[in-house]
This record gives structure tokens, sequence and C-alpha cells, in this order.
């Protein structure tokens, strides 16, 4: 096989995983589609900025650091996984707290949007 035949084929297969939606675009749509359409915007600069951030985080060194010591990397993945039981925790109380007032159900985003789009780089 050719080397440009297996950069071809490497240049498919990733472009279609690059246009296979994931978290942030159904975060986008489903935003969108209840007609939150300033919100979705919300969570587009939420998401960019979150992806900023990682990747300002990764030119600085944050990533070898955390190859380099086990210690740093275990304390950032417990943060990490108390950070995902907090928003857990604070989504289910709100859902129950917002059915007890008014009966009827809850939509699941209803904090800021930017905050919403920036969870999705978090988790």
């Amino acid at each position: 096989m050719a080397v440009t035949t297996s950069i071809w084929q490497f240049a498919l297969i990733v472009g279609l995983l690059t246009l296979t939606p994931g978290l942030d675009t159904t975060l986008i749509l489903r935003t969108a589609a209840l007609g939150r359409h300033r919100s979705a915007w919300g969570v587009v600069l939420g998401i960019q900025t979150g992806t900023l951030m990682w990747g300002a985080l990764t030119s600085l060194g944050v990533t070898a650091l955390l190859t380099a010591s086990h210690i740093a990397y275990e304390a950032l993945r417990w943060a990490g996984a108390a950070y995902l039981v907090w928003m857990g925790a604070r989504m289910l109380a709100g859902t129950f707290r917002r059915k007890a007032a008014d009966g009827e159900p809850a939509t699941p985003m209803d904090g800021h949007p930017v905050t919403s789009g920036t969870d999705t780089m978090a988790g």
C-alpha cells in the first residue's frame, strides 16, 4: 500500500468521524430545537471557551505534568469525579424542586447556556 493511499484513507476516516455529531452538537441542537436560539449561541460560546481553555492548558504543559506525576493525575481524576457527582446531584435536586413547585416536568437545561456548554468540555 502506497503512502498516499494510506494518507487518503486516514483523511477519509478522520473526516467522517469529525462530521459525526457528539455531545456538543446534541446539546446545541436540543437547545435550539426548544426554541432557545439565543441560549443555543450561549452554549456554542461555552463549548468554544472550554475548548480554548483545554488547548491553552495543554500548551502550558499541564498534560506533561499529568503524565509525569501520578499524584497530580489522580487528584485531577478525583476532582473531576466529584464535579460530575455535584452536577448530577444539582440536576436531580433541581428537577424534583421544579416538579413540586409547578407540577410540570422541568426542562433539563434551565441553567446558564454558557456554563452548560463549558460543562460538556469538563466531562
